[in-house]
């Protein structure tokens, strides 16, 4: 029975965030592998031409029907001629959610956009800034819900009415953000970096009810990254990530160890430990072949929520695939000698 509750109090908690409209926004543990959904001046930021991303988390699998969320973007990087040491990216983020067992659907469509400059002694200093401009859809199926008024003092009845109003069961609304990202080339073993963004800058009415004022807040993001080469091949990646939205917040810090392999293209793996503050520690273990890069993490739920979880948070895959295009060889200017010296 007391097991019975905990599940029934957990999809009335479900319930309840659905028909106010806070939900928590769409949420990855590998931040460091989810770069437009991030930040939008990360649009291009990387070594190549084109970069294909996919991501996707299963979340407390021990809940019934609990969060499935699949993510995916491409982007493509390019140089400005007219302007010197700048370059600019653009891209496509698709992210789709679904959770509880009203299957509380969020789809969302952004289009990014960033510029960068290099500056300083020998370029070691890039600044940039982006925008991302999309749409985000919400719908849940109101008739998979249980509620107080359809049981009949012994069972559950499905045909007895459970006098809920609900205005409409699917809405939309135009979603806003912007990013600015910072970074510090001090050599080829160490560089440095930091990226704040802002998402629903225009603060969208998020509800299923036609009179509610419930408003999506602005959420700010800030990002610490970097890398360092601490002997030979192996290398330290330090991660920051601090999310506000009004009172809440959220602390991610951790890092990854990549060692550097270089047979038959295969460049390297890593080995990780991340956690984020007061909810979950997260294990990582990635791997880098022939410009694809793999990370595969677990989250161990250690929150209030873990009575119920069994310490159980979510599994999670990410893959980041970067096209690079041939470029032309240019053989170096000589000049034959005579065949008499």
């Amino acid at each position: 029975m007391q097991k019975l509750n905990k599940i029934f109090l957990f999809k009335i908690i479900i319930l309840t965030i659905c028909s106010r409209g806070i939900a928590q926004d769409i949420h990855f543990s590998q931040f460091f592998a989810t770069p437009l959904f991030t930040n939008p001046a990360n649009s291009g930021l990387f070594d190549g031409d084109y970069r294909f991303v996919l991501n996707q988390k299963n979340q407390w699998n021990t809940f019934t029907n609990a969060y499935r969320t699949f993510g995916g973007s491409v982007d493509a990087a390019y140089k400005i001629k007219k302007i010197n040491n700048s370059e600019s990216g653009s891209g496509i983020l698709l992210n789709q959610d679904l959770a509880g067992d009203g299957r509380f659907s969020t789809t969302q469509v952004y289009l990014n956009s960033a510029l960068r400059f290099k500056f300083g002694n020998n370029n070691k200093f890039k600044t940039g800034i982006g925008i991302q401009l999309g749409y985000t859809f919400h719908s849940i199926n109101f008739n998979k819900f249980r509620f107080g008024e359809q049981y009949d003092g012994e069972q559950f009845d499905p045909t007895r009415p459970s006098n809920e109003v609900w205005d409409f069961n699917k809405f939309y609304y135009l979603d806003v953000g912007s990013g600015i990202v910072f970074s510090y080339n001090h050599s080829p073993k160490f560089n440095i970096g930091t990226a704040i963004s802002a998402n629903h800058i225009n603060r969208p009415k998020r509800t299923f009810l036609e009179n509610s004022n419930s408003i999506l807040p602005v959420k700010w993001t800030f990002n610490l990254f970097g890398e360092y080469n601490i002997k030979d091949d192996l290398w330290i990646e330090p991660l920051i990530l601090y999310y506000q939205q009004q009172k809440y917040t959220e602390l991610n810090l951790g890092g990854i160890l990549r060692f550097n392999y270089n047979p038959l293209s295969f460049q390297s793996f890593s080995f990780g430990l991340l956690l984020r503050a007061r909810d979950a520690g997260i294990v990582v273990f990635g791997l880098n072949y022939n410009n694809l890069r793999f990370f595969i993490s677990y989250d161990i739920n250690v929150s209030k929520l873990s009575a119920i979880s069994k310490g159980r948070g979510g599994t999670e895959f990410s893959l980041i695939y970067i096209f690079s295009k041939p470029r032309p060889f240019d053989a170096p200017h000589y000049r034959k000698c005579p065949d008499f010296i």
